[in-house]
């Protein structure tokens, strides 16, 4: 499961109520939007929660999405969406 970066999820108020995320991805041709879950968990240290989609692989596999690739979101606060921008893949340096 991927956790939901912090500046996100205080935009989301998720700390407020648990919701689905409308989830767009723009860097796909055409763009591609679908909709995911959210969940909470205990931060490791014990202070606070961290925020997670809850189905991460449909949301990987739907956005084509591979470990390691760098991804650039953005949030629209007012439409609550989730936007995946960018998508740079991961090159394997060589030695």
């Amino acid at each position: 499961m991927q956790r939901i970066p912090d500046r996100v999820s205080r935009m989301a108020k998720l700390d407020e109520c648990l919701k689905d995320f409308t989830i767009r991805f723009l860097h796909m041709d055409p763009p591609l939007q679908i909709t995911n879950g959210t969940r909470c968990e205990r931060r490791s240290n014990g202070r606070g929660f961290r925020y997670a989609l809850t189905c991460w692989k449909k949301f990987m596999k739907a956005a084509r999405i591979k470990v390691r690739d760098q991804v650039h979101y953005s949030f629209d606060e007012n439409e609550q969406v989730l936007s995946v921008e960018r998508v740079v893949p991961y090159v394997r340096r060589s030695n």
